[in-house]
């Protein structure tokens, strides 16, 4: 999916799609202003651009609505202020693509959205920066498969904001789990477990977190590397410390995959009846999920031990 139909009209905020009459409001400054079209485009696109975007047909990028907000004598969240829905910051609504997109691994998308947004100006401070350099590593890897590049992206990316060689923040800690998915993928285990452990280490050192799935995704992470290591009895651990934790929180996030990597690690250590039962129960949080590719893995499993 290409940057153009990524930017039309509507863009997911806040898990619902919020509606931006950018083009109307855009027209009606303009004429205030007294320009032309024409006018208005004056190096920095095309008037044809200009009349697509006021009737609704495109979704400026962020230095175009940038340029044209500094001509009109406006700040650019002007236009989200002025428009019905509740405001939003343009680069909040970017990064929100930028997530939705990761989710969907839908990796040409989110490369589309950077090449076109990182030389905004909106996008030069250290933290935004550090967000489109962070899922540009990401892209490097799964569109052209050069780890180095990726890592020495995701790399720099934590250097943009890191304070202390021995302490990261929030954001710097995300950075390290894309790090260490990179090394599990390439199957670099112990360097991956390395950088996991990291991650935990420094997350348990922050007060507080915004995103309470982090730990989740890393604890998940460990029991899966310490799988593939043929390590059980620690992944097992790590998968119980993520199911209790989902439980905790009251989140659906992961429980299944923790479920099934537990009931991988029991029937590997020769505890099979308890193994089939947490393997059962994530088959259960699988099809509650719709998940129906994790169901079709888990029967497999299954078939193959019991059958």
């Amino acid at each position: 999916m290409f940057i153009e139909r990524i930017y039309y009209v509507k863009v997911r905020v806040r898990k619902e799609m919020r509606e931006y009459r950018i083009g109307s409001v855009m027209r009606d400054l303009r004429k205030m202003a007294g320009l032309t079209q024409q006018e208005l485009s004056r190096d920095i696109c095309t008037q044809a651009q200009i009349s697509k975007i006021e009737n609704g047909e495109e979704y400026p990028s962020s230095i175009t609505l940038y340029k044209i907000s500094k001509r009109l004598g406006v700040d650019v969240n002007y236009f989200f202020d002025s428009v019905e829905s509740p405001r939003l910051d343009y680069v909040d609504a970017v990064q929100s693509l930028i997530r939705q997109y990761i989710r969907q691994r839908d990796y040409d998308a989110i490369h589309n959205i950077i090449v076109k947004e990182k030389e905004s100006p909106l996008f030069q401070n250290p933290l935004n920066k550090q967000f489109l350099m962070w899922h540009e590593g990401i892209c490097v890897y799964y569109i052209h498969h050069n780890k180095e590049d990726a890592l020495s992206k995701l790399y720099q990316a934590i250097e943009l904001t890191k304070q202390s060689a021995t302490f990261y923040k929030e954001r710097e800690i995300e950075i390290l789990n894309s790090i260490g998915i990179i090394l599990y993928e390439e199957k670099e285990y112990e360097q991956a477990l390395d950088t996991y452990q990291t991650a935990l280490k420094s997350l348990n050192e922050l007060p507080q977190t915004k995103d309470e799935n982090i730990k989740i995704r890393i604890l998940n992470a460990l029991a899966k590397t310490l799988g593939d290591m043929s390590n059980y009895d620690e992944s097992l651990i790590y998968s119980n410390r993520g199911i209790d934790l989902c439980i905790s929180n009251e989140s659906m996030y992961l429980f299944g995959e923790l479920h099934y990597q537990a009931g991988e690690s029991l029937i590997k250590l020769g505890k099979i009846e308890q193994g089939k039962e947490y393997m059962e129960k994530s088959m259960t949080i699988f099809t509650l999920q719709r998940n129906e590719r994790f169901v079709k893995l888990v029967e497999k499993e299954l078939e193959a031990l019991f059958v």
